[in-house]
């Protein structure tokens, strides 16, 4: 029973933290520092809650990722790259620079950047500069998902790459450098989720790969139940987070990260 009720906990911690801009990488390694778990035995079950966060964003967003695989847009844009509107090219020059330097750096972050200290001070680092870049951002120009360049998405993609350290927040980097390329803060979000489902299911699918060996049928309802919450907490959280976000922008979560930080810091290292 106690492993079930590990399952709700961390599988509430990935669904509320995956698409926040607080990290659920380092939300993760703080809750299992805390639950005094080992962090090796559950890699495989953080792959799990992984895919139940990653569907909450396509049952979400299944129009635009529908219109995004339609096979004769796709072939259309033989002819014409420059036409008007998000499209698969969007979303390719913006992985792309990720998912390759995830691969090579993969085995240095995972072996000197995955602890606590690390993610406290990228908890309060990124905070202030949330904080920060919401003084200094430009007025924003770029309204809607379809207004994105390529030259946009390229460069916010890249900035997906600082996410890598636990702390940092994939969600939370994408849409600082957004909103400083004139992207709207609730845009910003929403192109965030549709580059996050491609990059993390990519991810998520090779470690799976990797991890295959360690999974087996005892832990199969563990397992299913960290899956279910993580869809069901994903879907409220990605709901929430973007209502506080058109009222408030992301100060409310930068102040929670530094917060956070400073809190784990003091009671637990």
């Amino acid at each position: 029973m106690e492993a079930i009720y590990t399952s709700v906990i961390l599988g509430i911690v990935e669904g509320l933290t995956e698409f926040l801009p607080v990290s659920s990488t380092g939300h993760l390694i703080m809750a299992t520092d805390l639950l005094h778990l080992d962090q090796e035995k559950l890699a495989s079950f953080n792959i799990i809650i992984q895919l139940g966060a990653i569907l909450a964003v396509v049952f979400l967003y299944h129009k635009r990722f529908r219109n995004l695989c339609d096979l004769e847009k796709l072939k259309s844009l033989k002819d014409n790259l420059d036409q008007k509107g998000l499209n698969a090219i969007h979303i390719a020059v913006a992985i792309v620079p990720t998912l390759g330097i995830g691969y090579f750096s993969r085995k240095f972050v995972k072996t000197h950047l995955f602890n606590p200290y690390v993610v406290v001070c990228s908890l309060v680092v990124v905070g202030v500069i949330m904080l920060i870049v919401e003084k200094i951002k430009p007025k924003a120009t770029v309204i809607t998902v379809d207004e994105i360049t390529y030259k946009d998405a390229f460069i916010i993609g890249i900035s997906q790459c600082f996410a890598l350290v636990p702390g940092v927040s994939r969600s939370g980097a994408t849409m600082l450098t957004a909103m400083m390329r004139k992207v709207d803060v609730v845009t910003a979000a929403d192109f965030s989720f549709l580059i996050s489902v491609p990059v993390i299911t990519i991810a998520t699918v090779y470690e799976f790969l990797k991890a295959y060996s360690s999974f087996n049928a005892a832990d199969a309802l563990q397992l299913l139940v960290g899956f279910v919450v993580s869809f069901i907490v994903a879907l409220a959280a990605i709901n929430g987070f973007l209502a506080v976000l058109k009222k408030l922008s992301l100060a409310p979560f930068a102040i929670y990260r530094i917060f956070a930080g400073l809190l784990y810091y003091y009671f637990r290292l």
